[in-house]
């Protein structure tokens, strides 16, 4: 087979395809993340309820809710970076409602050295916020450091066993229940890169289109020369 038609065939082509398709799967991952997050956003915005009786993550993901109870003495620490302030923790405690069940508060974060004079006591709270089904865990997350209370991420399932109440977490985003703990924007961890990604497949093609068109033309040059 000549060797131009053998490039552009199964060189130039396919690379060409390959490079539009990732691009366009990209612009496709946009629209999907800005309708997520103007889901997300829809929901915080809108008025706390009662927290349900049955939870589904697919349902109340981001759902406002109002729980009141007793909150606990005992705290978990997560790791965190603090915006200005370097390395923080995020703080995790439990609560005990009406009736009975313990769920899950996370409170916002601290300074890291707020951690030794962060004082919980048991007492009566009012707590607005948002369910959330965390996702941070994977292969290579260590595992916590329980004996020094440095968690390194939201692992709904540990956490709840090591506060020993319900995998139920609700994110404050209004409270006092502590002058030193700062909210943070809830989807601030949700990143949406995917415009960037788009524009260098797209890029990356066009300049794949003109080296490919750079080459068949020094071929045909040559071959007229030879």
């Amino acid at each position: 087979m000549n060797r131009k038609w053998f490039f552009v065939g199964f060189v130039a082509v396919p690379g060409l395809l390959a490079l539009l398709a990732l691009g366009g799967w990209q612009v496709k991952r946009l629209a999907w993340k800005e309708a997520l997050l103007e889901n997300i956003i829809s929901n915080l915005e809108g008025e706390p309820s009662r927290l349900p009786k049955s939870l589904e993550k697919t349902e109340h993901n981001y759902k406002m809710v109002e729980v009141e109870g007793l909150l606990g003495t005992r705290s978990i620490f997560i790791l965190t970076p603090v915006k200005g302030s370097g390395a923080g923790y995020r703080v995790i405690s439990s609560l005990k409602l009406k009736d009975g069940k313990k769920i899950l508060i996370d409170r916002g974060v601290i300074k890291e050295q707020d951690k030794i004079r962060l004082e919980t006591f048991e007492q009566q709270r009012s707590v607005i916020g948002y369910l959330f089904w965390p996702n941070e865990t994977d292969y290579f997350t260590p595992d916590p450091n329980f004996k020094r209370n440095i968690w390194f991420s939201r692992d709904l399932e540990k956490m709840a066993s090591f506060l020993e109440s319900q995998p139920i977490l609700v994110v404050a985003t209004k409270n006092r229940l502590d002058p030193s703990i700062k909210m943070q924007d809830p989807t601030i961890h949700i990143p949406n890169n995917h415009l960037q990604y788009a524009f260098t497949w797209f890029t990356m093609a066009f300049l794949w289109f003109g080296m490919s068109v750079y080459f068949v033309y020094k071929m045909l040059v040559k071959k007229k020369t030879e």
